[in-house]
């Protein structure tokens, strides 16, 4: 089924391109994951003279549209795609998590693709959309899960910083091997995450990978079903003994 969504997205991505290049004008799509963005990257390639830039609202976004147009447009403005909405549960004791909202906004009917990440502060949420459905979510969101909300609009500069808690582990190892490194991220033997990558529960900058040997390098990725998700932070130098330095930051889910 993942390919026959990767096609879809392929194949909206290029419609986009080809759009904005026969009326040359800027295009956006909807919000792309991480997978996604790496396959639209790939299709600009093969459209010379078209530029493109990715935008989820702030820079660390996971999730962000993608502007394609004719290099000569470089300069001109996009009316701006995106809208950002701060909800504000109305009892201050009342915490939503992510699920909550991201089930509450869905249940509205809107389309996943239509939203960006969602940030949640210590007292209010922030969500980052397409502006066409803006005023449609900003009027019939009231509650999330059984918690009554406030909704209002902010601009995207007012966007919460987002924290991710994370634990840092340092270490180091013998060459920079996916079984090697996710085992230090996520606290296994590497004799016991190597049966657990062949089985496809591994996904290295969001792409299944089966391979215990594939390479890793410094801002990769790494995310394992039911043990959550790690980024490589810095990959050093190497120890006396030729062992590579390196940090890895485990992301706490909360």
């Amino acid at each position: 089924m993942h390919n026959t969504n990767e096609k879809l997205v392929e194949a909206r991505i290029r419609d986009i391109f080809v759009i904005a290049r026969k009326n040359r004008e800027k295009k956006e799509s909807n919000f792309l994951d991480p997978r996604e963005q790496q396959i639209a990257e790939g299709i600009a390639r093969s459209f010379p003279g078209m530029e493109f830039y990715f935008d989820g609202g702030f820079e660390e976004a996971e999730r962000k549209i993608m502007v394609a147009f004719p290099e000569e447009l470089g300069d001109e403005p996009l009316q701006q795609p995106l809208g950002a909405l701060r909800i504000t549960p109305k009892d201050p004791d009342e915490h939503p998590g992510h699920r909550d909202y991201l089930g509450s906004i869905l249940g509205l009917g809107i389309n996943r693709e239509k939203l960006g990440d969602i940030l949640i502060g210590k007292a209010v949420t922030d969500v980052i959309v397409k502006q066409e459905i803006l005023e449609y979510m900003g009027l019939n969101l009231v509650k999330v899960g059984n918690t009554s909300v406030d909704v209002e609009e902010i601009s995207v500069k007012e966007l919460l910083q987002p924290e991710r808690p994370y634990k840092e582990m340092k270490s180091t190892v013998a060459s920079l091997r996916l079984d090697a490194i996710a085992g230090i991220a996520f606290g296994l033997s590497r004799s016991k995450m190597v049966p657990f990558i062949k089985g496809e529960n591994v996904r290295l900058n969001f792409k299944t990978v089966k391979d215990p040997s594939t390479s890793v390098k410094e801002g990769d990725v790494i995310s394992a079903n039911r043990l959550g998700r790690a980024k490589v932070v810095e990959v050093g130098g190497q120890s006396r003994k030729g062992r590579i330095f390196i940090k890895v930051h485990r992301y706490i889910s909360r």
